[in-house]
């Protein structure tokens, strides 16, 4: 197929703009009847309006410099230590998302050597708490690795290839509009462009649907649907259990008279995410939050519609 074959050359070129080759696959999938695919490639395209389904490929670890000082001696670019710190605190810290689009990641890549994250003035006392000496801070920054940037476009580059190589190989060269979608069906293209963009066997949300699946799934105070949608994602019988202990000791909590998770409920999701962040749980952070946040809510009867 000719639109499948320029694709492959646009990806397979480093001189050539990520964002044509994202433009023809939105055309692509169209073609292929897979609209849900989509939201993907809008999100690369025109950025993600929030990290929660940011793909882990634009999450990026940082290290925090200062310049620190004290009546005698002053430091600049130094590394701050963080061990003092809340350790949600210390990953905000440690941790950037890049929700930009593809276009304005192309032009950090060309020179990352005077991007930083901002560290607000706020944190300064709390981050001079780790120095000794009588020093404090003056100011602070994240700084992610060389090359990172350029990383995560390689990647997203990368994973697209990975996906129509494995189309070219399935679709054959002519088909009438109304074949390619059924041969889509047929060969399975959802599922090889999860694999190949997401990476194999991971649980990833595109689009929307899911949520609203969630959403008509789970009856409110219907636990057993609950825990049935959480298996589907793989999460533990023990955790589960130690879910509905949770829940329990949650009931009747204050927060909930404004739509609010009890503290045992927050402590559960945070062990959660804790686990996606080590691998421990197969799934990407973000789309990890977005799961278990609406999967709750949902039990709690939290939605209008």
């Amino acid at each position: 197929m000719k639109l499948i074959h320029e694709i492959i050359e646009l990806l397979s070129s480093d001189t050539t703009s990520l964002n044509n080759a994202l433009l023809k696959t939105k055309v692509l999938l169209y073609k292929l009847g897979e609209k849900d695919l989509i939201a993907w490639v809008n999100s690369e395209l025109n950025g993600y309006d929030s990290v929660d389904n940011l793909p882990i490929y634009r999450v990026l670890g940082v290290s925090v410099m200062g310049n620190v000082s004290n009546l005698v001696y002053r430091y600049p670019n130094h590394p701050l230590p963080l061990a003092h710190l809340d350790k949600k605190l210390r990953q905000c810290l440690e941790t950037t998302y890049l929700t930009q689009s593809v276009a304005v990641l192309e032009s950090y890549a060309r020179d990352e050597s005077d991007l930083q994250v901002t560290i607000p003035p706020e944190l300064y006392p709390s981050l001079s708490k780790g120095l000794s000496g009588g020093y404090h801070v003056e100011n602070a920054w994240g700084k992610h690795s060389a090359g990172a940037i350029l990383q995560a476009i390689t990647e997203i580059r990368s994973r697209l290839l990975d996906f129509v190589l494995e189309l070219s190989e399935r679709i054959p060269e002519e088909l009438t509009e109304n074949e390619m979608k059924e041969k889509s069906k047929e060969i399975g293209t959802s599922e090889l462009f999860r694999n190949a963009v997401f990476g194999d066997n991971a649980t990833i949300v595109v689009g929307n649907s899911n949520i609203q699946n969630i959403r008509n799934t789970i009856a409110k105070n219907d636990f057993e649907a609950l825990a049935a949608e959480l298996r589907k994602y793989h999460v533990k019988e023990e955790e589960i259990t130690s879910l509905r202990e949770a829940l329990d000791a949650d009931y009747g909590a204050p927060e909930h008279n404004e739509e609010n998770f009890g503290k045992n409920v927050l402590n559960w999701i945070s062990a959660m995410l804790a686990k996606a962040t080590n691998a421990a749980w197969n799934i990407n952070l973000g789309i990890a939050s977005n799961l278990l946040t609406e999967a709750l809510k949902a039990y709690y009867g939290w939605f209008s519609a």
